[in-house]
């Protein structure tokens, strides 16, 4: 049960080691780049953000990650994995093909905040798409985690991390601030 790893990680704070195939975190943030993502922001402090279009924790992250947003200190790069229900994989696809994703995005969060159930409705994913979150996935279960919601950051120094689960504000402002949250 998917769900039920979603909600059992959300609950715990935690730092991951990245432990599939023996890359570096280095290596694994440049594989990052050629993820299939939604990109809202553009500050100079960059992060990946892991979600599934019906996870339930998924908008507590986003909307943390907002403020920073509009301070014009961070760039999220959503990338949606669609694995947690049967209607995920579609649901990805929606936002990832909309005609403004980052406004396809914000309908889905606040519909799970809402109902529980997202925002958009599930499409049949085109070729690109379908390729694209099968990446996603795949970045996500090298980490060695398969739950979401997940955080990959890189600090100033180089430093890349990943911290899975829910987490509080003050990891988000460390990450900001160029510090270890």
């Amino acid at each position: 049960m998917l769900w039920y790893k979603a909600l059992s990680a959300s609950l715990m704070l935690g730092f991951v080691p990245l432990t599939a195939h023996g890359a570096s975190w280095v290596q694994y943030w440049r594989q990052l780049d050629h993820s299939a993502y939604v990109q809202v922001g553009h500050g100079p402090v960059v992060v990946y953000d892991f979600f599934d279009p019906n996870c339930s924790y998924c908008p507590a992250p986003y909307k943390l990650e907002q403020q920073f947003i509009q301070e014009g200190k961070l760039t999220v790069r959503y990338v949606p994995v669609g694995f947690l229900t049967p209607s995920s994989l579609g649901k990805s696809a929606t936002i990832l093909e909309a005609p403004n994703p980052p406004a396809a995005l914000a309908v889905d969060m606040e519909g799970v905040v809402q109902n529980g159930t997202g925002g958009v409705r599930a499409i049949d994913p085109d070729a690109a798409a379908r390729a694209g979150l099968r990446y996603n996935r795949s970045m996500l279960i090298e980490t060695g985690v398969d739950i979401v919601p997940d955080l990959v950051f890189r600090l100033p120094n180089g430093h890349v991390g990943m911290i899975k689960g829910v987490f509080p504000v003050s990891v988000l402002r460390d990450i900001v601030h160029g510090r270890m949250p």
